[in-house]
């Protein structure tokens, strides 16, 4: 495992996915550790074993074998300990748990705020997923996701056993196909359910340095004491509407975001022209526009009905939209078609 989680922090981990509560996760051993460990967070986890030096590897190799054949039951991830039974025959199974001492709540409360100015995480939780940059994140609040083989602690019953064996390496690997499936069980295992961290990240305002700070209306609403006639706004224009649709990341499937930030940016403009008193003439506009953008080339005739405006009104607005360079237009009379300018 990489050293980026070489400190001790840590809570308690998620069960399964995102969502269940903060209880431990359980699982079979089939299915567990008898397949072949993936890639991203899993592998992560089990190099963390490459750590331990040539004078391991005949336990390193011991335990992997042990885990691929499913010889790991009754695995659970709880806060800062993996639990496990590893049977190399049915007479003589062995216990083994692998201890990692959880962060604090401060660390948390750091890790938390850090989250939360990154929207990403939060919808990579509601999926029980996290982002591959998460332990950086994290770590770099004192909640490391993954760590060094110098801050676990593998304990086993075996009278034989000592340190890393390779029951407490089958454990571990069979621990890196749980999280394969299931990336957000690290969490879990550091202190912090899905649901918990989810939670606290609703509830957590993003960085006040963030554009998105400014969505804040400090005092306020305790000001008001209930009335909302008491509460004063004062609402400027943002300077970049789509500075939170970028904060979240490239939309999937999309090549080129420019497309959805203009239209997240004329949204923006025409609700600030009816927020400062344009009214009904600015909202039909809007409409108007957004219509035919959605047909791409449409008639007067066409667009009325879509709206269930009157025709001849229509007809005048978009006249005036053609004057301004706003719409473009072939033909002329009932014949007339339309389509919005490139912006």
């Amino acid at each position: 495992m990489p050293g980026a989680g070489s400190g001790p922090g840590g809570g308690s981990a998620s069960g399964s996915g995102g969502g269940s509560g903060g209880g431990p996760a359980t699982g079979p051993g089939a299915g567990t550790g008898g397949a072949a460990v993936g890639g991203g967070w899993a592998a992560r986890w089990q190099a963390v074993l490459d750590e331990l030096g040539a004078s391991a590897a005949r336990e390193v190799a011991r335990g992997g074998a042990l885990a691929r054949r499913g010889a790991v039951d009754q695995l659970t991830i709880a806060t800062g300990e993996v639990a496990g039974v590893v049977a190399e025959d049915r007479l003589d199974p062995r216990a083994v748990t692998i201890t990692w001492p959880p962060p604090d709540d401060a660390a948390w409360a750091r890790a938390t705020v850090a989250l939360a100015d990154q929207l990403r995480f939060t919808a990579a939780l509601l999926e029980g997923d996290l982002p591959d940059d998460a332990d950086e994140v994290l770590a770099a609040a004192g909640v490391p996701l993954l760590p060094a083989a110098a801050v676990l602690t593998p304990k086993c019953d075996g009278e034989e056993c000592e340190g890393w064996c390779r029951h407490a390496v089958a454990a571990h690997v069979a621990v890196a196909t749980r999280i394969d499936r299931e990336p957000a069980l690290l969490l879990r295992l550091r202190g912090r359910s899905g649901d918990e961290l989810l939670s606290a990240l609703r509830t957590e305002p993003a960085d006040a340095e963030h554009p998105s700070g400014a969505l804040r209306f400090p005092g306020a609403f305790d000001v008001a004491n209930g009335d909302l006639d008491a509460i004063a706004l004062h609402p400027m224009p943002v300077d970049d509407p789509a500075s939170l649709f970028r904060h979240l990341g490239e939309p999937p499937g999309v090549s080129d975001d420019r497309a959805l930030a203009g239209i997240i940016e004329r949204a923006a403009a025409g609700a600030w022209r009816l927020a400062a008193g344009d009214g009904a003439e600015a909202a039909d506009e809007e409409l108007l526009l957004a219509e035919l953008r959605a047909q791409r080339v449409a008639t007067a005739a066409a667009l009325a009905g879509a709206l269930g405006r009157d025709e001849h009104a229509v007809q005048v607005q978009l006249d005036e939209l053609y004057e301004q360079g706003t719409v473009l237009r072939t033909g002329s009379g009932e014949r007339a078609r339309y389509r919005a300018a490139a912006s």
